[in-house]
């Protein structure tokens, strides 16, 4: 579901032109469809949090991927702009159900010492997610109309559901109230120190990165060569995630978020320098460098940060990511707009920067409360 529920974040990013040219409006006001998916995403984690630690894992799973099945098919037959935002704004808070979800599991059910290589894992499917997404989107549109690509993805959502059903719910079903659990975890400066960190995160390596295959469109390129070499995050993050499992043991948290902010830093620098085919491959590959190094450190870490209310720890970790997400789609509409991506770019290598040595600095005072 990880796989999936990225999958349905990362379908538009190539089609974004197309979409406006068909429902006669500006790259950017289609772009803003990634924006409001986005803070969807992280707005109704609110409900969903709650709800599946009262009902359990899979039935919210099987309601909200059945509303994401019936969101993705009206974003198919959607007649106008209007229409379509709404479709995707739903689709969005449908799959928000997902992540954290997964990363409440592993939490529980896993030892310290073992949710690293797991956390590499859910790594890997998010950019199997992005990459898969990216390409097929591509490919497939440059062929067919892009409402082909939202239906046939409507049809496998609606084809999960009793796969979902049949599965046993092995999650507790928790009684403590939730404004007990809000109000340790406002008391829990770490945890919301690294919530604020992957807000951070999120800007940059969902927000900006959703907006690149946009950015080449605008410099001539084709909707396949976009999606194609946007897709090198998806590549490398699991490359490099399934290879930090051989050293997880002997490489210290904080020097992964060392590398990892290097990595974005880097990206960014490539990116400002120049917007080609060649620039987003490598700025894209470092991105998923980054993101495999960095992210599934934060998962960790929150985790073990949030211990004593992980449930919702784990939700806001999520809100977290997106909502900064979200503030990254929204300043490349802007850049869309004004056609200003060297200024994001420009930007953006200051916030890498600042994210692995802040992220590196916290990281190597803190120390492990879960064994």
């Amino acid at each position: 579901m990880i796989f999936w529920s990225t999958l349905d974040r990362s379908l538009i990013l190539p089609l974004v032109p197309a979409i406006a040219d068909d429902l006669d409006t500006t790259v950017a006001a289609a772009a803003g469809a990634i924006t409001a998916h986005a803070l969807a995403y992280a707005a109704l984690q609110l409900l969903w949090g709650p709800l599946s630690t009262r009902w359990g894992r899979v039935r919210v799973l099987v309601l909200s991927t059945a509303l994401a099945a019936a969101a993705n098919l009206v974003s198919a037959l959607a007649p106008d702009m209007t229409t379509f935002l709404l479709a995707r704004t739903a689709s969005g808070g449908a799959f928000a159900a997902t992540f954290a979800a997964v990363l409440t599991y592993f939490g529980d059910m896993l030892p310290m010492r073992r949710r690293p290589a797991a956390m590499a894992n859910l790594a890997t499917a998010t950019a199997l997610g992005l990459a898969v997404g990216t390409v097929a989107a591509g490919a497939i549109g440059s062929v067919l109309e892009w409402r082909w690509i939202f239906g046939g993805f409507a049809l496998v959502t609606a084809l999960l559901v009793p796969l979902l059903a049949a599965l046993p719910d092995s999650a507790d079903r928790g009684t403590e109230r939730i404004l007990a659990q809000v109000t340790r975890l406002a008391r829990n400066p770490w945890a919301l120190g690294v919530c604020a960190l992957v807000a951070l995160e999120g800007v940059l390596l969902i927000g900006i990165f959703n907006l690149l295959p946009v950015a080449l469109q605008q410099s001539g390129e084709d909707v396949f060569v976009a999606g194609l070499v946007t897709a090198s995050f998806g590549v490398t993050v699991v490359v490099v995630s399934q290879l930090m499992k051989l050293v997880v043991g002997r490489v210290r948290p904080w020097q992964f978020l060392v590398a990892g902010g290097a990595s974005a830093t880097a990206a960014f620098v490539a990116l400002a320098i120049h917007v080609s085919a060649l620039s987003v491959l490598v700025g894209a590959a470092l991105m998923g460098v980054a993101w495999a190094l960095a992210h599934t450190t934060f998962q960790t870490w929150m985790t073990d940060a949030a211990a004593d209310s992980r449930a919702l720890g784990m939700t806001l970790f999520s809100i977290s990511l997106m909502a900064g997400g979200a503030l990254g789609a929204a300043l490349g509409a802007a850049a869309i707009d004004s056609r200003a991506f060297g200024v994001l770019f420009a930007g953006a290598v200051g916030g890498a920067a600042v994210l692995g040595v802040v992220s590196a600095v916290a990281r190597a005072r803190y120390r492990n409360r879960d064994i």
